[in-house]
């Protein structure tokens, strides 16, 4: 069995869990059975499962597999009930205690309690969940009990976790959290009593559990979705990304490293000489073996720009804004530029629009569940992000025909991006964001000067190599040699 771990999917999730998707899709098309292991309790994770497209046997969660018992493990929920939530307040209007009742047979209850801030200076007081009880619905047993402490370095934690009438009536007690995922693991691994290998595709905790001990019969496989350095250009500075430093100062615990790009595993090597066969390269994306022809040649007018992603600070979309807004005023190009996506950068983005004036040209759309129907609409797509792991929104683009406009940035872009053949690459300066935002300019002048056909016949031949049965025996390939 193969094992997406993960934390846990929500109705907007950021490129890694759509990685999982598109992974899913290709070992289902070349006949490998996996499960998605979820270790955070969600109390509402089967509406972003129908969501997306994920089957009740397909995810094993923590949370619920300690409450509902070892037939869950293989069968997923059994029963359904209405989901609800209830919540007692007191006499100063502070909330108390809540009950969730989820779909999957869950009663959770959070005892909350009021606190200050330990993490900044605020007279203002905070109302946290200080204890948590878990009841099984079917039975109305407690099954789990433990505790939050709000560490003054790590934030909340949990500790003193007690699991009630387990498997042979067990009482079982772990003293925190690691060691509980470790105990899940190790139930999980016992339960598929077959060559296992385990995918952890973004949790430093999952890590740590896993090397530290061994599951017997099984291989294990870090996925690295980003760029593993903060910045390659600054000597002085070459510091891991927070999310992979623990793997790559324990490489010797993980039999495989999967990066995107064959440029992430070149760059890798150069820290890590000597570990050629354990770094692969698999892309995390891909588009259909026969896509549509796209026949459209020429640009249209308005000039229609998309783009896609969390709205968060790091994909630079306030950069994007003022350089359509450039091209607009100063080069009187009439266009349209469509924002799709949800996130904390919200309220900046839209007041970069405002005080651009370009409300009138400039729209955000939210979520879209489906980009591929979206993305025809338009005629170049544009990514503002200083660094890209890979892209799924530049292969879903090229897919349908658009070029695409980006920053010069590791490793996504420098590798399916092509200068002039299908789209343009714009330097930037992390500390400069005027100079980011020329470059951009400059870049979207380029586009509209080039041959739109030219451009447009290059996007689906430079993705050839990402086609799904491409990528479904790359992973085939992996797995087995393991």
């Amino acid at each position: 069995m193969i094992f997406f771990i993960d934390g846990t999917i929500g109705m907007g999730n950021s490129g890694v869990e759509h990685a999982e998707f598109y992974r899913a899709k290709v070992l289902e098309q070349v006949g490998m059975p996996y499960r998605y292991l979820f270790y955070r309790l969600n109390r509402d994770l089967h509406k972003p499962m129908d969501r997306w497209g994920l089957k009740n046997d397909q995810v094993i969660n923590m949370w619920e597999y300690f409450t509902l018992g070892e037939n869950y493990l293989h069968h997923g929920v059994q029963k359904f009930f209405p989901a609800s939530t209830k919540l007692v307040i007191d006499s100063t209007n502070t909330h108390r205690k809540r009950d969730t009742y989820t779909d999957s047979g869950m009663h959770v209850v959070d005892h909350l309690v009021k606190h200050k801030n330990k993490h900044q200076q605020s007279n203002v007081l905070l109302v946290s969940t200080n204890h948590v009880e878990i009841y099984d619905r079917n039975t109305g047993k407690l099954k789990v009990k433990f505790t939050f402490y709000d560490d003054q370095h790590r934030k909340e934690i949990i500790r003193n976790v007690h699991l009630y009438d387990q498997a042979a009536g067990a009482h079982l007690f772990f003293p925190n959290g690691m060691q509980l995922m470790r105990y899940f693991f190790e139930r999980v691994n016992a339960a598929f009593q077959e060559k296992n290998v385990y995918l952890i595709d973004r949790s430093i905790d999952a890590e740590v559990a896993l090397f530290n001990r061994r599951l017997p019969n099984a291989k294990l496989v870090d996925v690295i979705h980003a760029d593993q350095l903060s910045n390659r250009r600054d000597p002085q500075h070459p510091l891991f990304n927070n999310y992979n430093e623990y793997l790559l100062t324990h490489l010797a615990s993980v039999d495989r490293v999967v990066v995107a790009t064959e440029l992430q595993r070149q760059d890798m090597l150069i820290d890590f000489p000597g570990h050629e066969q354990q770094f692969v390269t698999i892309p995390v994306g891909g588009v259909d073996d026969h896509p549509k022809i796209v026949k459209k040649a020429t640009l249209g007018r308005p000039v229609k720009f998309i783009t896609a992603s969390r709205l968060a600070a790091e994909k630079h979309i306030d950069l994007i804004v003022k350089a359509l807004a450039k091209l607009h005023d100063d080069d009187g190009v009439e266009l349209q530029f469509d924002i799709y996506g949800a996130g904390g950068e919200d309220s900046r983005i839209k007041q970069t629009i405002s005080e651009a004036q370009a409300g009138a040209y400039i729209s955000l759309k939210g979520h879209s569940a489906n980009l591929t129907q979206e993305y025809p609409q338009y005629d170049a797509f544009i990514s503002g992000s200083y660094s890209e792991g890979f892209g799924l929104t530049y292969i879903e683009a090229l897919n349908a025909g658009l070029p695409v406009v980006t920053y010069n940035a590791r490793f996504g872009a420098q590798e399916l991006i092509h200068e002039g053949q299908n789209g343009f690459l714009a330097d930037f300066k992390r500390d400069d964001a005027d100079y980011s935002v020329q470059q951009l300019y400059l870049a979207l002048k380029r586009l509209l000067a080039a041959d739109y056909g030219v451009l447009q016949a290059n996007t689906q031949k430079s993705i050839q190599r990402y086609h799904d049965h491409v990528i479904a025996a790359d992973w085939s390939e992996l797995i087995n040699a393991l």
